[in-house]
């Protein structure tokens, strides 16, 4: 009681007052905004420490992802034989009926996922037949160009992804600082195949690479990716996954991407990149999983819908947790920036370290190894290249996560570190609002609220086949967490 009447009394003091609809309506947060306690930073300071001498775009041919880079740092034999497992060893658990496993296991897994007519590329959706299903331009349809102000284009494009699917935007400039040190040197490619252990990163024609010229229009080729160099802005997009579908890991339903390669995602996509096609603009870059132009977890924090975690993998959204489906593309419609967001989030994760406790192959760095650090600690006594420099972190092993699991579980992921992160929980209950508003006001309480999330039971399911006899949303998610109008939020 006391906690609430602390947060209430701070809302009240702090929360924007408004006289009229029309107020409310000509305000520039009213279709996104975050909650009374959250603390907006300066533009390209988030909460997370960033050396941004040192910064440098990062090369996703290391990624953990890569059987190359696993054989690094655990052998080359030993990885070959892991991939040349991983098809028998699918095979036989969804066979014996392993647990989370079994035949309706995959057959739900499955018919979650979706094919499509097109597939997404660097310049957009392409596919044999799409051409009747692109939106018209402006040209075709006899009018101007839309033409609006950025914080009028930014409102726009708040209100039509909602319809599409999405739930959160963020915005920024694509100025030099995110030219030189955010836009990966290459897209992921073919890198993680086998083929390429023990030898060097394979080449352009394999992983394109991103490159800046003087052009009007993004271009690709066999061996490169065109960005051009007039002003440009980045759009990212999010929204929620499954949060329970993560609280039945490790199984067939647990993988990170689940919605992410599936409806809900691939619908918001098309339709942004369509309704931005019929107002007159570009968007590309957004290709997809290890082929975006941005790590998007980066574009996410610096944009202000999530701060760095101890997982580090995935950053924490406020409105959605650990986990959320997100795209990034680069468009050329003027958008208003948005900031980085302090809502004590990595202050929490510094004296939390749940995720750490439960990764069954200790990719996580736990609570002993001490604060964050712009130093990665080797691996096998190796360096680790699976980074780029620059941030201050607690620093993630993609080798040992995705070796693991493709050793034990192939064809999904784990999703431990998310079932098992109090930020993974519901937000129904009114003491979850209380407790996220005093964590962002001071850290006193985070050691507390962390153990009472072990307390309450949150985490993974005891047993998995709970999981169907549970009522849940559509979709698995809340679709009105982010709403604030339509009477979603009285």
């Amino acid at each position: 009681l006391g906690l609430a009447g602390a947060g209430l009394g701070a809302a009240a003091a702090t929360t924007p007052v408004f006289h009229d609809l029309d107020e409310v309506i000509s305000s520039a947060g009213s279709l996104q905004s975050h909650p009374w306690y959250v603390k907006e930073r300066e533009l390209m300071d988030p909460t997370t420490d960033v050396d941004w001498s040192i910064m440098e775009r990062y090369d996703r041919r290391n990624q953990g992802q890569c059987a190359r880079v696993q054989g690094i740092y655990y052998g080359d034999d030993r990885v070959r034989a892991v991939h040349a497992n991983s098809g028998a060893l699918a095979k036989q658990q969804l066979q014996n009926n392993v647990p989370g496993f079994g035949h309706k296991w995959e057959a739900l897994r499955q018919g979650i996922g979706q094919e499509h007519a097109w597939s997404s590329s660097f310049l957009g959706p392409i596919g044999q037949g799409i051409d009747g299903d692109l939106a018209d331009t402006p040209e075709e349809m006899g009018v101007p160009k839309w033409q609006g102000t950025p914080e009028e284009n930014n409102k726009l494009l708040m209100a039509a992804t909602r319809l599409f699917g999405a739930g959160e935007l963020g915005f920024a400039k694509l100025d030099s600082t995110w030219r030189n040190k955010l836009v990966s040197i290459n897209q992921k490619g073919g890198s993680t195949s086998t083929r390429y252990i023990g030898q060097p990163p394979p080449g352009d024609d394999v992983a394109q690479r991103f490159v800046f010229e003087d052009v009007d229009e993004a271009y690709t080729t066999d061996t490169k990716w065109v960005i051009p160099n007039h002003d440009l802005w980045v759009l990212y997009v999010a929204g929620p996954e499954p949060k329970e579908t993560d609280k039945t890991a490790v199984s067939r339903i647990s993988k990170s991407n689940l919605v992410g390669n599936s409806t809900v995602r691939n619908t918001a996509f098309f339709s942004t990149w369509n309704f931005l096609r019929a107002l007159g603009y570009n968007a590309f870059g957004g290709t997809g999983h290890g082929r975006d132009a941005f790590q998007t977890g980066s574009v996410a924090i610096l944009t202000g819908l999530g701060e760095t975690s101890r997982m580090s993998n995935w950053p924490i959204s406020l409105a959605f947790g650990p986990r959320a489906w997100e795209f990034a593309q680069i468009v050329d419609m003027p958008l208003k920036e948005s900031h980085p967001i302090d809502a004590g989030i990595w202050r929490f994760c510094r004296t939390c370290g749940l995720c750490a406790e439960n990764c069954p192959s200790g990719s996580i760095s736990k609570k002993d190894v001490g604060d964050p650090t712009y130093e990665m600690p080797t691996i096998e006594g190796k360096t680790d290249i699976q980074h780029a420099h620059g941030p201050k972190l607690f620093w993630y092993n993609g080798s040992a996560c995705r070796l693991w699991i493709k050793e034990f579980f192939p064809g999904t992921g784990c999703s431990l570190c998310a079932a098992h992160c109090p930020f993974s929980t519901g937000s129904a209950a009114m003491v979850h609002s209380v407790i996220k508003a005093t964590m962002a006001t001071t850290g006193l309480f985070n050691g507390f609220f962390s153990t009472m999330s072990k307390s309450f039971g949150y985490g993974v399911l005891e047993n998995k086949e709970d999981w169907w006899d549970m009522s849940l949303p559509f979709h698995g998610i809340d679709s009105t967490i982010t709403a604030m109008h339509g009477g979603y939020r009285k």
